[in-house]
Parts: C-alpha cells; structure tokens; sequence
C-alpha cells in the first residue's frame, strides 16, 4: 500500500532563504500575573492565575485562520497593524477552506484551509488529542491526485518535493496549530486547481522543556489522510522577457566540505510575477545551475518589503519559481529585486 504513495525524489533543494525562515518561527512568549491578597488566598489566587494565564498566553497571538498567519508575516514585513483594504481583500480571495478531520490513535487531525502558489501549497492543520506533547514536525507527507500529474519531472520520471511544519502556537482548549507547507517543481500546478489527497505519516512530540533541535525525538506512529478539491487561480501576470542579474554561486573545494559565494552575472528570460509568487528561466547549463543561490524581494508602495521563497527543485532544474511570504496587491508594486539587482516590471498580461 505504501508503494502507491511513495514518488521517488531527486536531491531536495531548499533555498538558504526557505532554510533561515523556518529557523526563526515564531516563539511564544508567556506571562503570569499574581495579584497580592492575603497569604492563604495568595497560593491558591496564585496557582489559578498561573494555570489559567499560561492557557491564555498560549493562546494570544496564534493564528487560527491563514488570514492571520498572512496578517503576522505582513507586519513583520514592515506593514501598518492595519492592513489595506486592497491588500486584506487580496489574501482572503486567496485562502481556500477545507474543512476536513482525520482521526487516528485518538488525535484528529483538521486541514482547515489552503492557500496555493506558484509550486507551493501552504496548510492550515489544527491538532488535537488527549495528551499530545508539543508536535515538532511530521514524518512525511505525500501529495497526490490530479494536480500532480501536471508536477515537473525530469527525463526518469522523478520529480523533487520538500515540505516543512511550522508549528504556530497552542489554543486555549489546547489545540495545536501548524503550518504544513508542501513545495514542488511546477509553477502552475496548484494554482491550476484540481483534486487532492494529502497523506502524512507519524508525528514527532517533545516533552516540555526538551530543545526542538534535538535531533530525534518520541513519535506517534500513525497515518491521516485528507481528500479536498483546489478551486483554480486566476491572476494577473507582471512579466519581464529577459534580464540581466546577479547571481550568487557556491564554489566547492576539491573535497567538498567547504565552498565559497562568488558573485556572477547571468540572464534570466520569462519572468512572471503574480500575487502569490514567481517563475523564471536560467539561461544557464544543468551544470552552471546546480549550486546557483538566489533572493528575489518585491517593494510596494508603502515601504513594505515581501521576501521570495524558492519551492523545491533539483539543483540542475533551469526553470525556478516560488511564493511570496505574503500574497501582494500587484496594484502596489513599486520595485523587483533580484539579489540586490532591480529589474523594471512590464505591464500586466491579462
């Protein structure tokens, strides 16, 4: 039964940029208040608060919905508290809801909701389960359905996949919220809609008080499986035909072990740029790709600066593509930078 999920993967590639986010997930942070009474009612007044403040201050701040997760990572991009109707309205028009709960071993599992980009699907997973222990990350996830034959593969018919759990906080009634977020070659296979199965395997916990960066952790051994249909995205298209960038390249030593950035200059054609993310060619050789690094961030009108996330690709893919950290308003654009280098945006494609 395995075998009909298992896809066989070339080398993952994460972007540094992908890596550094998930290192520096949010932390929440807790606080107690103990109000003074007499002594006898000071411990009991005291243990209440504890208990209930810390329920409190787990919840404060969790996103319980994608439109909140998109709402922090606006302001932590430089946006106002208050995000412009435009830019609000762009995101909600995005978030798909799901809906759906899968039960094993007494945790269920919800899938809330969906938001897809340019070869990455971001999921909204809400857990839940008497006892469970903080979840640090899943096993493995599987993708499949009818938007994964449209997924790039390469002349043996693989195709590479990453994916990554942020967890984002715990609710009052102690529900576990993450961030599931699933990434291939493709640009336009999840915004292109289409039937889905998500699978996950096993769920790594830690105790409290044990380090997330331990490198094993306990786990419930177990499978959820989730069945849901994308609706299709259509967009408005900024598109660049050819460039002139920087591009960051890891030179490695004869052993390997070290390597060195070097700055060099390459063209880069068919750039498309849309609310959720981007796609564009390397007009390099397999070889000249492999150890290619690259940033690109989008500037809008008030100051707010977006990063770009590379999605998963084999080093030799030409053709990358990624999301945005949050989905813009096209209307607002200002500037495209391609590490460090602007590159002037055409109108848009209808």
């Amino acid at each position: 039964m395995r075998a009909s999920y298992q896809e066989m993967f070339d080398e993952v590639r994460a972007s540094e940029r992908l890596k550094e986010e998930v290192r520096n997930m949010t932390k929440q942070e807790r606080t107690q208040v103990v109000k003074k009474v007499s002594i006898s009612f000071v411990i009991a007044a005291a243990l209440a608060v504890i208990l209930a403040g810390t329920a409190l201050a787990a919840a404060i701040g969790v996103p319980q919905t994608l439109q909140e997760w998109f709402g922090k990572r606006w302001t932590e991009a430089g946006g106002p508290e208050e995000m412009p109707k435009e830019q609000a309205e762009m995101i909600e028009s995005l978030v798909q809801p799901v809906g759906v709960t899968a039960t094993n071993q007494g945790v269920s599992i919800t899938l809330d909701s969906v938001t897809p980009s340019e070869g990455t699907l971001r999921m909204l997973l809400k857990v839940k389960g008497e006892g469970l222990k903080k979840i640090v990350r899943v096993g493995n996830c599987f993708v499949t359905g009818e938007l994964t034959e449209r997924i790039h593969r390469d002349a043996t018919g693989r195709y590479t996949c990453s994916f990554h759990v942020e967890p984002l906080g715990v609710l009052e009634d102690g529900t576990q919220v993450l961030l599931l977020t699933y990434s291939v070659p493709g640009a336009s296979c999840f915004l292109q809609g289409g039937d889905v199965d998500l699978r996950i395997l096993n769920i790594f916990c830690r105790d409290d008080g044990e380090p997330v960066e331990v490198s094993f952790h306990s786990f419930l051994e177990g499978e959820w499986n989730f069945s849901f249909t994308l609706e299709p995205v259509e967009q408005t298209v900024l598109t660049v035909e050819s460039a002139q960038v920087t591009a960051i390249d890891y030179v490695f030593n004869e052993t390997r072990d070290q390597a060195t950035q070097v700055e060099r200059s390459i063209t880069i054609t068919d750039l498309q740029v849309t609310s959720t993310g981007f796609s564009y060619v390397l007009q390099l050789s397999p070889m000249e790709a492999a150890n290619l690094s690259n940033n690109l961030d989008i500037q809008l009108e008030d100051g707010v600066t977006v990063m770009g996330l590379e999605s998963a690709h084999s080093g030799f893919d030409l053709k990358r593509q990624g999301s945005w950290a949050v989905p813009i308003d096209l209307s607002k654009v200002e500037a495209l930078y391609f590490n460090r280098v602007e590159i002037p945006l055409e109108q848009p494609k209808e």
